[in-house]
């Protein structure tokens, strides 16, 4: 009988998860936004004053790293969009990385 309770809690408790998810998604959000964007300047490099520094596939780019960034813009009109209110201009763009929190880091020339 215990099992049977048991059972029937988790079932209910799953199904109660699922229904919240569902709520809280909402598809018309863009998948990135300004403030999900973080610009990083590679000629002026940000962290050279505290001892570390940018890695040189940045400071110095080469053409596949360059072509793997227009890549990812192509296929992310929203990363597009939140570059554009921040005054991005593309084709300085040379690399995108994506942070822990799921947003963007892009380096840009």
């Amino acid at each position: 009988m215990k099992k049977v309770i048991a059972l029937a809690a988790l079932i209910s408790a799953s199904a109660f998860a699922g229904a919240v998810s569902a709520q809280t998604y909402n598809s018309d959000m863009p998948a990135t936004s300004p403030v999900d964007v973080s610009v990083v300047n590679v000629t002026n490099d940000p962290s050279a004053g505290s001892g570390s520094r940018l890695p040189i596939t940045l400071t110095n780019p080469g053409p596949e790293l360059i072509e793997d960034a227009r890549a990812q813009l192509e296929s992310d009109p929203a990363l597009v969009d939140a570059l554009a209110m921040k005054n991005v201009q593309l084709a300085n763009v040379v690399h995108i990385q994506t942070a822990a929190n799921g947003g963007k880091i892009v380096y840009v020339r």
